[in-house]
């Protein structure tokens, strides 16, 4: 089998691919995914996890833990469906960037939903003070209003060390983080809009076809700017905008008593 890594692409390769590929950018996580696809791998669900380590084929659990926005999710969610890619979409009950009861929020979650990704919550347990068991009480609430979602998964916010939190003591936790410390897996991630250890398509694990969980946060992909903190001012600006936007459709009497107002 040919090695395929950033310094060794497959036939086609050219420079502004391996440009691409280094970028976070849509187009940059389209290329991401094409050489995953490429390389042979498979997209699978958590739920099938152990199927395809029986079958033994090179497979790829892609993760989104949604911190800042759900319109960011929106705009990666279709990437992938327009290329047959199924991923798994950890929402917060406690963004201080988004409300996940919104209207035009859960128009966004029905739609990941109807293109077949999985939807499941993304756990801060230290609004708990570190109570796993209360902070897990809010998937079964989250299901209340999504009930598609997947109750038997949860990811957590911003851990400082999971190797010493008590993963295997929940199943929904045990699920998604399970395979990554018995090194089933490896687990790879973009955390801070960086690949902390190196390129993905340069780890061992890739060019060794292992299975890989992938965690991106779709707001580094989707938002233009040379930083993550660039990202980020730009995504707020924009989303204190569509805000207003939002308030005008909301609040209608007020905003137009205002502007009768201001036109006196």
């Amino acid at each position: 089998m040919q090695k395929f890594s950033l310094e060794t692409l497959s036939f086609d390769k050219t420079k502004e691919r391996m440009k691409v590929l280094q970028e976070f950018s849509e187009e940059g996580y389209r290329e991401l995914l094409l050489a995953f696809k490429r390389a042979s791998y498979a997209f699978c669900s958590f739920d099938e996890i152990n199927q395809y380590l029986v079958k033994g084929q090179p497979f790829i659990v892609l993760r989104h833990d949604i911190d800042i926005s759900l319109r960011a999710a929106l705009e990666i969610g279709r990437v992938e469906h327009e290329q047959g890619v199924r991923a798994t979409y950890f929402i917060t009950l406690h963004s201080p960037f988004y409300n996940a009861l919104s209207r035009s929020n859960a128009e966004i979650i029905l739609q990941l939903h109807h293109w077949g990704h999985q939807v499941a919550l993304h756990v801060d347990h230290m609004v708990y003070g570190g109570d796993f068991t209360k902070a897990l009480l809010e998937v079964n609430a989250f299901a209340q209003f999504y009930p598609y979602i997947n109750t038997q998964l949860a990811s957590l916010h911003s851990p400082t060390n999971l190797e010493r939190m008590p993963i295997a003591s929940f199943e929904q936790l045990q699920n998604v983080y399970g395979h990554v410390f018995s090194k089933d897996m490896t687990y790879i991630s973009d955390s801070t809009g960086r690949w902390r250890y190196g390129h993905p398509l340069d780890s061992e694990a890739f060019l060794a076809r292992k299975p890989i969980q992938l965690l991106t946060h779709p707001i580094w992909w989707i938002q233009e700017g040379e930083t993550a903190i660039q990202k980020l001012k730009c995504w707020l600006y924009k989303d204190y905008l569509n805000s207003l936007t939002t308030a005008e459709a909301f609040l209608p009497k007020l905003f137009t008593f205002s502007n009768r107002r201001t036109t006196k």
